[in-house]
């Protein structure tokens, strides 16, 4: 390879496209992040430069002023030569550095747009000079313009190089694409600068075109024809850049296409092109973390096809190490991808309406994401009868809800359901549900074993909830009850959209209006309420407004305030069955009732319900 130091005139002069492989990313850059760091910089510079001029005594000492001026990096860029015809313009292929050299043309674009709105017509001339190829060597429009994005950034793109001429009709565009709110971003800032400057418009400008024009210097590495592209954009972007693993892995599959001879951009547009788009790279919950969407699709896709733990930090390396073990071709690993990134969508945007739609949601509530391999896998499989799928499910939503209930550790759930996967790829479809049950029911550790009915009832009769599980995971275990207790064929559906809240029927406060039995010491009797007052059967479900209404309140008003405006069954019941005390005795037989009514829900791994 070939490394040089350039300034922007020796980049952009030269008539030449550079252009961005069709399988990279699109643009990502933003103004906190970037934009306005990059106006930042490039503010000193130019500023020292205008200090500089404004102390030299003659022509000579201006002109010296640039050269003691401090430039400005912008760090790096590779680039790949394309064999080009020999009347074509002479093409280059962006390695790396493509989110940098856009950024470069739309704010040329927004400097030079401003320097026409100021009348800074010199100004404006040399600007153009860095964004425009020579008429008389470009076939089409495209390749006018000196950088070229993917196909979701072209439009955009070319949008912003076009508002810097005056007279297109889209001057004010006010579009919410990125690069559109780049546009406007340089635009701002280069025109409050320019007009509240300490010198002319004109004297700013001019300013500003000499430090574009040498002052922003970027390393160049020109690739030959011996130098692995592929290998030095790893090397480049795998160590803690902003890229995303998604970004090093799509480009990797693409390099390999061309290697097997393949069209990678017919193979992108087929299989590919969805990713792209911003709701793929959207930050989603991984646990306590945040991270993009196509990141956490890929570690749970690897999982599914690996049988091995991925960790989230080192995807890019499992999936090499996936490549090196798989016989598929790079067209196949695509199609299976594109294939189960729709599985994924459903998985994490459901149908209510099904049993395994309302599966999916409760797991969102769990916050888990370890069955996502192994569901991937089922829903993957079409010729599982939907039975089967259905008693998958249903025992997975048990084991995972009963040892929430029971408050079990979760710390080997990645092994367990990774151990589970590998029992269903050796399984008929046919027999998947059975096998499911069948698995959860022969575990007998304390990290692995399923909760009996006797388990459920002394945990919920005992153990404290209130802020041991959280709100959102208490009001789905109610809400579950509710929906379990109106499946008669009897009562009205029921369905809850609003945000109810955790109450507690004892108040937390409950010395204000609540007296102790006295059968025992006081401070006996204190302890014991204050432990019981957090068990569930002392929680309950109401409105935002109901709830505040009645927090501190008595039994005898609290009860005919919820008579009053419940239309639940899970409270008619509690009012209705202990209209006349509310205590320490009765709010052990309510928990007793809620772990029947959740024994219901989710069966026991001896139930009946799974032969």
């Amino acid at each position: 390879m070939k490394a040089d130091t350039l300034d922007l005139k020796d980049i952009f002069r030269k008539d030449t496209r550079y252009v961005v492989p069709r399988f990279q990313r699109p643009y990502v850059w933003n103004q906190e992040e970037h934009w306005q760091l990059l106006w930042e910089d490039l503010r000193l510079v130019v500023d020292e430069l205008m200090q500089r001029q404004a102390e030299a005594e003659d022509k000579f000492e201006r002109d010296e002023a640039q050269l003691e001026t401090s430039p400005h990096f912008l760090g790096a860029i590779v680039l790949d030569q394309q064999s080009t015809p020999t009347q074509k313009l002479e093409t280059r292929e962006i390695i790396d550095g493509q989110q940098r050299l856009i950024t470069l043309q739309v704010l040329l674009s927004a400097a030079h747009s401003v320097s026409v709105e100021l009348g800074g017509e010199e100004s404006a001339s040399m600007f153009e000079k860095l964004m425009y190829n020579d008429a008389d060597l470009i076939r089409d429009e495209a390749d006018r313009l000196k950088v070229w994005p993917i196909e979701a950034d072209q439009t955009a793109f070319s949008d912003v190089m076009a508002l810097s001429d005056p007279e297109s009709d889209m001057a004010e565009l006010d579009g919410d694409e990125i690069l559109h709110e780049c546009f406007r971003f340089f635009s701002d800032q280069i025109r409050e600068w320019a007009e509240e400057g300490p010198q002319s418009n004109e004297e700013q400008l001019d300013a500003l075109v000499t430090t574009m024009w040498k002052l922003l210097r970027v390393v160049v590495i020109d690739l030959e024809s011996n130098d692995d592209a592929q290998v030095i954009f790893e090397t480049l972007n795998a160590r803690g850049t902003p890229l995303l693993a998604a970004d090093l892995i799509k480009n990797y599959l693409f390099r390999e296409a061309t290697i097997e001879q393949n069209d990678p951009g017919e193979l992108h547009d087929k299989y590919w092109k969805q990713f792209d788009e911003d709701e793929w790279r959207v930050e989603v919950s991984q646990g306590r973390l945040e991270r993009p969407k196509i990141d956490v699709y890929i570690m749970h896709w690897l999982t599914m096809q690996m049988g091995q733990q991925i960790r989230a930090k080192k995807l890019f390396p499992a999936f090499r190490k996936y490549l090196d073990r798989t016989d598929l071709s790079t067209e196949e690993i695509l199609q299976n991808f594109d294939y189960y990134a729709s599985i994924y969508e459903n998985l994490t945007e459901p149908d209510t309406q099904s049993r395994e739609g309302v599966f999916l949601q409760r797991l969102d509530v769990l916050d888990t994401t370890t069955p996502f391999p192994v569901l991937l896998w089922i829903f993957g499989q079409e010729d599982i009868p939907s039975d089967q799928r259905v008693k998958a499910v249903e025992a997975i939503e048990s084991w995972l809800m009963r040892r929430m209930l029971c408050r079990l550790t979760s710390k080997n759930y990645n092994k367990i359901f990774i151990e589970l996967l590998e029992e269903l790829k050796v399984t008929d479809d046919e027999d998947v549900g059975d096998t499911v049950v069948a698995f959860f029911q022969s575990k007998d550790g304390e990290s692995d074993y399923w909760p009996t009915n006797d388990d459920l009832t002394s945990a919920m009769e005992d153990l404290q909830y209130w802020s041991r599980i959280n709100q959102r995971r208490l009001k789905m275990v109610f809400t579950a009850i509710e929906r379990n207790l109106r499946d008669t064929g009897y009562s009205e559906t029921l369905e809850i959209t609003q945000d109810l809240q955790i109450e507690h029927i004892l108040p937390q406060e409950w010395s204000h209006n609540w007296s102790l039995p006295g059968e025992e010491p006081a401070e006996v009797e204190r302890i014991e309420r204050d432990e019981i007052k957090n068990t569930i059967g002392n929680l309950t479900i109401l409105t935002d407004k109901l709830n505040p209404s009645v927090s501190n309140a008595a039994w005898d008003d609290k009860r005919d305030a919820i008579q009053d405006h419940t239309v639940l069954l899970l409270n008619r019941y509690l009012v209705d069955t202990w209209p006349e005390e509310w205590n320490e005795e009765t709010i052990a037989e309510r928990g007793a009732w809620l772990a029947d009514q959740a024994s219901q829900v989710w069966f026991e791994p001896d139930s009946p319900h799974w032969s």
